[in-house]
């Protein structure tokens, strides 16, 4: 299969796992996969006896998406290595420069620094106090493009939900990012930028996936993953302008309830496969072309919600590629 047709995926590099997804990530250079992009694993797992409601797609231990990038810009060869994305509170923009000139020049130009705010709970869990984004963004963005001076950046993209962070990166990106956006959505958020920055613009968006014959476990598998997304305020704001107001309201009231039950089924049938990829191999190859015929040109997976190790649960994946 040729490279065009093939997804990137969310690539979690953990403590304890790390040669062993080191050499998937070469495996998956070989075998014509496109790229992959590092979540920033600050945290944002719910304190023991605050809530019962389970947030299954919780990241195992903390590590930093600018040292997984460097660690896999020099063991790989041909694909574009991100950050998926770097948090801006973490790290001040003149040291967030000069880290991504390293990887950049390190990767000749095979890196993307992927830049995003962050969730305000688990922001706020680290001590940090969180800002309006639109504007922490731009101040943040013009700072670090300043401090890099003479020193070329790499392409910069920003993690969106809504249509505002979409059209702010349409002014000052050089792509956008989404997570676990709707397909019927991403039309209309592409619309914030205007169709002549569109045309050099990459679209990025990371789709949770289980591959399954047994349509009803896959479909159980991927409606958890947004069961955690439904908890963070961001992520609600974002569902209702994608048209899921009702699913809100549902997952609002089971999480006042401490329902785990009530909150997986506010996702609905239709929801899931909106959002998500998921079923026999064929289907989801399906389902990552619609997701390229929305406009995506970035179709990339996520795995991190499976209870199997990563490199297990993306080789599974991957094969439905090759």
């Amino acid at each position: 299969m040729h490279d065009a047709d093939k997804p990137g995926f969310l690539f979690s590099v953990a403590p304890g796992q790390r040669r062993t997804m080191i050499a998937l990530a070469q495996e998956l250079d070989r075998r014509g996969f496109p790229f992959l992009y590092c979540p920033h694993g600050a945290g944002g797992a719910i304190e023991p006896g605050q809530q019962r409601i389970a947030r299954p797609y919780r990241i195992p231990a903390p590590y930093d998406a600018l040292g997984q990038a460097f660690a896999l810009i020099q063991t790989t060869e041909r694909m574009t290595i991100g950050s998926g994305v770097a948090i801006t509170y973490t790290r001040h923009p003149t040291e967030m420069a000069a880290t991504a000139n390293l990887i950049h020049e390190l990767g000749n130009g095979r890196f993307i620094l992927g830049l995003g705010v962050g969730h305000g709970p688990i922001l706020q869990q680290f001590g940090y106090v969180p800002e309006a984004p639109i504007a922490h963004l731009r101040r943040y963005v013009e700072v670090l493009r300043a401090a890099a001076s003479d020193r070329p950046l790499p392409a910069i993209v920003f993690a969106a939900l809504r249509k505002r962070m979409t059209a702010l990166a349409g002014e000052l990106a050089d792509g956008v990012l989404f997570a676990n956006a709707a397909r019927s959505h991403i039309p209309i958020s592409l619309r914030e930028i205007p169709a002549a920055t569109r045309a050099n613009f990459r679209i990025g968006n990371f789709a949770p996936c289980y591959v399954a014959e047994d349509r009803s476990e896959a479909l159980t598998a991927v409606r958890r993953a947004l069961t955690n997304y439904m908890t963070l305020p961001n992520y609600q704001r974002y569902f209702i302008e994608a048209g899921y107001a009702d699913a809100v309201a549902q997952g609002r009231a089971a999480i006042e309830a401490d329902d785990q039950p009530q909150l997986e089924a506010s996702i609905s049938e239709r929801m899931a496969a909106d959002i998500c990829v998921f079923g026999t191999p064929a289907e989801i190859r399906a389902q990552v072309a619609a997701f390229r015929e929305a406009g995506v040109n970035q179709v990339g997976l996520s795995t991190l919600f499976h209870t199997q190790d990563q490199a297990k649960a993306i080789a599974r994946v991957a094969a439905a590629f090759d």
